[in-house]
């Protein structure tokens, strides 16, 4: 029988902990929502579960909440190319992903889940039920796209960037440097051709968030160029100089 070991976590050399907060400063390096800012932990950039190394290239420092938040979730292009299409109800944002993506891309869409739930049957797909099995659906796919190792193309599709697990969802995906699409037709033509009064609390949710392309593509810029400092991006391009799993 062929015995199969199983890799042990070691604790970080002090050595190399110096060298790294030397080099990389002890700010927690994910700012995820809830971030203390302390350097209190050592986070592996590619995670230890996918057999990233104790280097001083493969780690930064985080606050214990931030450790224990990104759940082995990687920078966009430190395995799936990760973007996301947002936008209040009745914007096609299936139709805008669509003109985007890739022959081999993978769409994560909320709507497809309801769907495929209800067999195509609108009136079964608006049902409480079922739109909380697809939302749970949409999370768990997430979940493991986001923290996969396999260079995929991947497009998240989902009108609120937020759900009960992830209330700050928007902050997460710029903090992990996701690139993000914005679908706004103006609260106008969203109002207008609303046909129900869940999309139409939806959408008020929408408006709510004050969310717009500019002010996403200004936080984005923000975190790019901390994520340049900390060596984990080139000074031009979010996706192209990262590291090799």
């Amino acid at each position: 029988m062929r015995r199969t070991h199983k890799r042990r976590r070691q604790v970080i050399d002090p050595r190399i902990r110096a060298r790294v907060i030397k080099k990389w400063g002890n700010k927690c390096w994910l700012r995820l929502p809830g971030c203390t800012g302390a350097g209190e932990e050592d986070d592996h950039i590619v995670p230890w579960s996918h057999r990233g190394v104790d280097s001083v290239a493969n780690i930064r420092r985080a606050c214990k909440h931030c450790n224990s938040a990104r759940q082995d979730r990687v920078l966009s292009g430190y395995g799936a190319t990760i973007h996301c299409v947002i936008g209040p109800p009745t914007a096609d944002l299936i139709g805008y992903a669509t003109d985007y993506m890739r022959y081999d891309s993978v769409m994560v869409a909320h709507s497809e889940f309801a769907r495929v739930l209800s067999c195509d049957d609108d009136e079964l797909a608006g049902t409480k039920a079922v739109r909380l099995a697809a939302a749970l659906a949409w999370d768990a796919a997430y979940r493991q796209l986001a923290r996969t190792q396999t260079p995929l193309d991947v497009w998240l599709i989902r009108t609120l960037p937020r759900s009960r697990s992830h209330p700050d969802m928007l902050a997460e995906w710029i903090a992990f440097d996701y690139d993000i699409h914005v679908v706004d037709p103006g609260a106008e033509q969203v109002f207008d051709t609303v046909d129900n009064a869940a999309d139409e609390q939806i959408a008020r949710q929408w408006y709510a968030m004050g969310v717009t392309q500019a002010s996403v593509r200004a936080r984005l810029a923000q975190r790019h160029a901390q994520l340049v400092q900390l060596g984990l991006r080139n000074g031009t391009t979010a996706h192209d100089d990262s590291l090799e799993w």
